[in-house]
């Protein structure tokens, strides 16, 4: 495995290409496009994933919850078509026409409409003529300048609050450019020293800590309290991010780990792999689970004897309603 430090600094002419890119937006040298609704976007500097799908769920459910009628913008990263595409729920979807994420999203917001759309001004358009959206959550949009935002959410990690340990896309002083900024996998004892560390990069901007927290147990077409593991033998798999993140959590509701599988962000479980998992867990006499982004990726018959843990983000102070009270009464100031 490639050591971090070596990645991180591998990643600095990407960082040097964003500066130039955002430059030239700036300048006006290329042309910025503003949607005729409110556009939220919710992003990162670092390369790879720091927990944004959560906290755009979240945040469409707070959305949702004041009234409005949000739709979410997104490229669908490593799909197997480029069509444009615009889904509301899982139903007739595959997630290799609109992504992983996506589809997971489409699958936890089944009346929200979802844009997957290389060309985010494109997107915004469908997603107001046919969605008949009121708000926009652009995803992963942070480096996407093309289309004119409202407010400017980015999620850092709260161990490394400004990426220096791993590949990013922008020195830590794009934080300044955002509204706020959103410490993830965060805990009370921490989030003072990572605020401490952004607004030293970025003063003034504000900084909140976010958490996410299991918010049920999805097995045989019965959704469980996040309890219902408690005592049960788990073979845990998880391709995302941070594959640890996950097990910590199944230990945490008192889940016995009997094997962990780590799997890359964004991995494929073939359909042998996942019949050996099964036939494992079936010899364990345990009950194999996996995250919701791994299990929209299975097919149907091999998704229902399968467990996955559904999660929600939260903030550990304040509330998603106050970050996006800008955009539900009068326009946020300009990002600096």
């Amino acid at each position: 495995m490639l050591n971090p430090a070596l990645l991180a600094l591998a990643s600095r002419p990407l960082e040097w290409i964003n500066a130039a890119a955002h430059a030239t937006y700036r300048r006006g040298l290329l042309p910025t496009h503003r949607a005729p609704v409110p556009v939220i976007s919710v992003g990162n500097i670092a390369l790879g994933g720091t927990g944004k799908t959560p906290l755009v769920a979240a945040l469409a459910r707070t959305l949702l919850a004041a009234g409005t009628r949000p739709a979410i913008l997104t490229r669908g990263y490593r799909r197997m078509t480029a069509e444009p595409r615009l889904v509301r729920g899982e139903e007739g979807v595959r997630w290799e026409e609109i992504g992983d994420e996506p589809a997971l999203l489409a699958r936890a917001l089944p009346r929200l409409p979802i844009v997957v759309d290389a060309d985010r001004v494109r997107g915004a358009a469908r997603a107001v003529a046919e969605g008949g959206a009121t708000h926009l959550l652009l995803d992963d949009g942070f480096q996407h300048w093309r289309l004119a935002r409202e407010l400017d959410i980015v999620a850092t990690p709260m161990a490394d609050p400004l990426c220096r340990r791993q590949p990013r896309r922008e020195h830590p002083r794009a934080l300044r450019r955002a509204h706020a900024v959103l410490l993830t996998d965060s805990h009370p004892a921490g989030v003072a020293e990572a605020r401490a560390a952004v607004r030293r990069a970025a003063p003034g901007v504000p900084v909140l800590g976010t958490a996410v927290l299991p918010r049920g147990v999805h097995h045989q077409g019965v959704c469980h309290p996040p309890q219902w593991l408690a005592g049960r033998r788990v073979i845990a798999v998880a391709g995302i991010a941070n594959p640890v993140r996950f097990f910590n959590q199944l230990a945490a509701l008192g889940a016995e780990l009997v094997t962990c599988v780590p799997l890359p962000d964004h991995h494929v479980l073939t359909e042998p792999h996942a019949t050996r998992l099964l036939h494992q867990a079936d010899r364990d006499r345990a009950l194999l689970i996996l995250t919701a982004k791994d299990v929209v990726k299975l097919p149907p018959h091999l998704a229902r004897p399968v467990a996955w843990l559904e999660i929600e983000a939260v903030p550990l102070e304040g509330s998603f309603l106050d970050l996006l009270s800008p955009v539900l009464s009068s326009p946020p100031s300009r990002p600096r």
